[in-house]
């Protein structure tokens, strides 16, 4: 196990020295339950998930931070431009 390990850090740094493409390197000597451990799939629930961030913006106050920061900014904004 360890001699594979290092046989494939070896085969990987001779590949960056001469610039092939490393990538392609790396995962043809990956072991079959890395590849299977970076695929794992869940459903996603893109709309359950913004309205999830979006209840926890407004319970932690920070909407009331955003609304103060936009209103000081502007202000400040305008005694510090010229004309």
């Amino acid at each position: 196990m360890v001699v594979n390990l290092m046989q494939t850090i070896s085969g990987w740094l001779s590949v960056q020295v001469y610039g092939n493409d490393s990538l392609s390197m790396l995962v043809a000597k990956m072991p079959y339950w890395v590849m299977v451990l970076a695929y794992q799939v869940r459903e996603t629930n893109l709309w359950g998930q913004v309205q999830s961030a979006w209840n926890h913006f407004v319970q932690t106050g920070q909407i009331w931070a955003l609304i103060i920061g936009l209103i000081l900014g502007y202000f400040i904004k305008g005694f510090t431009t010229f004309g």
